[in-house]
């Protein structure tokens, strides 16, 4: 999978210390609460339609939610010529020919290390051709983060526990819904591999 490959290290550039040459990612918006601050992104991929950083005051991390579309994302490309890209189209898999994003969580250590909280492919437009409700639904997931309530008298009720433990497809799928109607079919499909 070499796409987990790249998005390690563009997640290992994006939190890694500051060099001289390196250019900080572009912070197109900012949402501020409590405990955290939601932060979307500018990410440089063909297939990224939302990128949001979830930039915790008390964790030992930060969470960061990746929308992609998944036709681009599964397109190759093949080369340069004369300044022209070629690329290699999307040839369907009738087996998740439904399935039109895909929407990762990743958690990101202060140190620069990442490990994925979840990844799945799922339908995010229905028979809609529009990519404004997955990205609307993708925006909310991160915001629920800024109701999350901190409180250190048990470890459970932490900011960074309740995220932990936070059920992202979950949330996913209800702003969906909210988004394309209560009958929309997530079509999830789980890319992680479970031990």
């Amino acid at each position: 999978m070499e796409w987990i490959s790249r998005l390690r290290r563009w997640i290992k550039r994006l939190f890694r210390g500051k060099t001289k040459h390196r250019r900080t990612p572009r912070i197109i918006k900012r949402w501020d609460g409590k405990h955290c601050a939601v932060l979307q992104v500018e990410r440089n991929t063909p297939a990224e339609r939302a990128t949001y950083r979830i930039a915790s005051e008390r964790g030992d991390c930060d969470y960061l939610l990746l929308l992609d579309n998944l036709r681009e994302l599964q397109t190759e490309l093949v080369g340069q010529f004369g300044g022209t890209t070629f690329k290699l189209s999307y040839i369907p898999n009738p087996r998740i020919l439904h399935l039109t994003h895909r929407f990762s969580v990743w958690r990101v250590y202060r140190n620069g290390t990442s490990n994925p909280v979840g990844i799945w492919d799922c339908d995010l437009q229905g028979f809609s051709s529009y990519e404004l409700p997955a990205q609307r639904a993708t925006l909310g997931v991160a915001l629920r983060c800024l109701k999350i309530i901190h409180s250190s008298k048990t470890p459970d009720s932490s900011w960074q526990s309740q995220c932990d433990r936070m059920n992202w497809l979950g949330l996913l799928e209800e702003k969906i819904k909210g988004e394309l109607g209560v009958n929309h079919n997530l079509k999830a499909c789980d890319l992680m591999p479970r031990t």
